[in-house]
């Protein structure tokens, strides 16, 4: 008896891990190109738009590109759609 709880405890506990698994979707959104705005000097870079997950809705939003003075010595990585198991999920950019 004490064995079944368990095994049930378990599983519960595992399902609602599971279900608490944000941000992944079975197909990537479609790319959304917002305005670019003037560059506000010759230093700044263009740092495309980003998604992120939102636990309301339980999808993505896009959040529009914009201009940023660059880090020194280091490059920014874009960010990207990953497959996976689960589904796709956003790697958001990063400095390197």
């Amino acid at each position: 008896m004490k064995k079944l709880i368990y095994l049930i405890s378990l599983v519960g506990i595992l399902t609602l891990f599971n279900s608490c698994s944000a941000g992944y979707v079975s197909e990537e959104p479609r790319y959304q190109e917002g305005s670019r705005p003037q560059r506000p000097s010759d230093s700044h870079i263009w740092i495309e738009g980003n998604w992120y997950w939102n636990n309301q809705t339980r999808s993505y939003n896009h959040r529009d590109g914009n201009w940023i003075l660059p880090r020194q010595g280091r490059t920014y990585e874009s960010g990207h759609w990953t497959k996976t198991r689960q589904g796709y999920r956003w790697a958001p950019g990063r400095w390197r």
